[in-house]
């Protein structure tokens, strides 16, 4: 297997240095709001519930194997009545045996395989490393949940700010086709520019639309992965999600990431578990020592039951030594192998994808700092620009038209601003997903 992790960490303002994730990494984004949100859907999501019961069922699986390294010890009573045939085998004259023959058994029965190769010890490893990478994949579920919560939560954020903006700019839009209306009738301008003015507003009609669409949308999504319906009648409030800051990037990332990310857990523990299963295919060419015994009470008469003389013992060790089988044995043998080999390459291709995971975040999200400060600089700009123009139209320099123009354009760039925000987090979301979200092996 696989390693050797190459992931090249960046130097710059836009991270410094830190611990990994914590579990409640949602505080990062200080609004108490997403806080609770996650709380309640760790709680009551059914996909995380249905995590825990395979866990659950995992282990259970693994005590059941675990007690095959275990005697057995049984209490034991039969009553065997029969009626036996004059012409049976056993009464054929000249024989003694009565006709009816009431057989009584009390006593406690012994098991146990002796595992002098190891199967049952390696059955249990393999079924203990199963557990332990269903453990892993009940906290990846986690993760991959309130991931997704939280980018619905980033995303609903982001469409209740544009839908703000949009019902603004269709205001301005409005306003502008009156403008234009009364310019038309007076004759300061064409049919043309009034066509532009009501298609550019029917367009600002059209995202408000949009936009109090993906309202709804995220609602729906973040009611549904609480683990609510989407008919439920809960209000959000305004999201205040923020993360201003630089981010807090471990040293460390390519020597712990291994233990950090829950998926690649998994695939290590189930590789584990795949070689333990080799191993019990190759104790199948042994033999198996078994070893049975009984002790108690045997009688045909309830009188004598608890007499000396209905004292009874065995003891009936066996062993079983596979010759010739067809080539079963070997078949397993190359099944459990080529199983192994299997789950060795998918680790492999995982542990690619989580380096690429993480050495792509780390450039988006260099990238897209960059673009936000390029972007608050120019609707920086935009905003002076509007500003200037405002006061030249109160000097009676320019037209009010130009006024609203410039507005628009500021309400514009407003829009894109928050989307370009809005990527930012989700860059950072996906990073901490990418560095394990909290998780470590040893918890």
């Amino acid at each position: 297997m696989r390693g050797d992790l190459a992931v090249t960490l960046p130097e710059g303002p836009d991270f410094i240095e830190g611990t990994w994730p914590e579990y409640n990494w949602w505080a990062l984004f200080d609004d108490p709001q997403l806080s609770e949100i996650m709380e309640e859907a760790i709680s009551d999501n059914p996909n995380l519930k249905a995590s825990i019961f395979r866990l659950r069922t995992a282990e259970a699986e693994a005590r059941k194997v675990r007690s095959l390294l275990f005697p057995k010890l049984g209490a034991l009573f039969t009553d065997d009545y029969q009626h036996l045939s004059r012409d049976d085998l056993y009464r054929f004259p000249p024989s003694k045996v009565p006709a009816v023959v009431n057989e009584i058994r009390l006593g406690l029965d012994f098991e146990y395989e002796i595992d002098l190769f190891g199967k049952n010890r390696e059955n249990y490893r393999a079924a203990l490393g199963e557990a332990k990478a269903q453990s892993a994949e009940m906290s990846q579920s986690l993760l991959m949940i309130t991931a997704l919560l939280a980018e619905s939560y980033f995303n609903y954020q982001m469409h209740q700010a544009q839908l703000e903006i949009s019902q603004d700019l269709l205001l301005a839009h409005r306003a502008n086709v009156e403008l234009s209306l009364k310019r038309l009738e007076y004759g300061l301008d064409n049919q043309i520019a009034l066509e532009r003015a009501e298609a550019e507003m029917l367009s600002a009609e059209e995202s408000v639309v949009t936009f109090e669409k993906e309202v709804l949308l995220n609602e729906n999504q973040l009611k549904i992965l609480m683990g609510l319906g989407p008919d439920d009648p809960r209000d959000f409030k305004i999201p205040t999600a923020k993360f201003d800051r630089p981010f807090p990037l471990p040293q460390n990332i390519p020597v712990d990431l291994l233990a950090r990310r829950p998926d690649l857990q998994a695939k290590i523990w189930r590789v584990e578990a795949a070689a333990h299963l080799i191993n019990v295919a190759k104790a199948a060419f042994y033999p198996n020592i078994n070893l049975a015994a009984f002790a108690g009470l045997e009688t045909l008469n309830w009188n004598n039951l608890f007499s000396a003389s209905s004292l009874a013992a065995s003891l009936a060790p066996a062993i079983h030594l596979p010759i010739f089988t067809g080539g079963k044995l070997t078949a397993q043998l190359s099944q459990k192998r080529a199983e192994y080999d299997a789950a060795v390459y998918d680790y492999n291709s995982l542990l690619l994808q989580a380096t690429r995971e993480v050495s792509d975040q780390l450039t988006i999200m260099q990238a897209l700092s960059k673009q936000t400060l390029l972007q608050a600089k120019l609707l920086s700009k935009v905003i002076k620009s509007s500003d200037l123009t405002y006061a030249r139209y109160e000097n009676g320099l320019d037209n009010y038209l130009i006024v609203l123009n410039s507005q628009m354009d500021v309400m514009n760039e407003a829009i894109r601003d928050i989307t370009i925000q809005n990527g930012r987090y989700l860059a950072i979301l996906k990073l901490i997903k990418a560095l394990g979200g909290g998780y470590h092996s040893e918890q």
